[in-house]
């Protein structure tokens, strides 16, 4: 396995996508949207079914930012379209936290959908070979760039802080 490079998922003109259970309270991927939220990261919440995290359901979520809540896309392409940033960022970094059968319908319909990613983050139990096989082969990411750690335990002392506002 080659040495994954933690702070490669972050780039000050990355937007981050979390694909997951979302919108659920509690839950790992919504602890993972607050996570990057948290350190003023540009990032949208992905989960089919659609909806809103409500930011304010977390004592320090509420101390960095003004939104009440951020919009749950239903897919990272749907999110790409209607971001604000999209003209301005160096690609995507997509961080999961889905069944490994899930992930890897993702990461294929990224390829069908040409997105820019330049990292993927994979979450405990969100991976198999493959994820990773689709990752480098399909999506042409380098071994380095693509992780499979917990980014609540070992993120914040891998970022790199956004210059991207919306």
């Amino acid at each position: 396995m080659v040495k994954q490079v933690l702070s490669e998922f972050f780039s000050p003109t990355r937007l981050y996508f979390v694909c997951g259970k979302v919108y659920e309270n509690g839950t790992y991927a919504n602890q993972v949207v607050h996570w990057f939220v948290q350190h003023k990261l540009p990032v949208v919440p992905v989960t089919p079914r659609g909806g809103v995290v409500n930011l304010m359901d977390n004592s320090i979520t509420r101390t960095v930012t003004d939104s009440q809540e951020l919009a749950i896309q239903k897919s990272i392409s749907d999110g790409l379209e209607v971001s604000p940033l999209k003209s301005r960022i160096d690609g995507i970094s997509a961080c999961f936290v889905t069944p490994p059968a899930i992930t890897l319908t993702i990461l294929n319909e990224l390829k069908e959908k040409k997105s820019p990613v330049i990292s993927v983050w994979f979450q405990p139990g969100s991976w198999d070979m493959k994820c990773i096989k689709a990752s480098e082969e399909g999506l042409k990411i380098p071994s380095s760039r693509i992780i499979n750690d917990c980014v609540l335990v070992n993120g914040a002392g891998h970022y790199r802080p956004s210059s991207l506002t919306i």
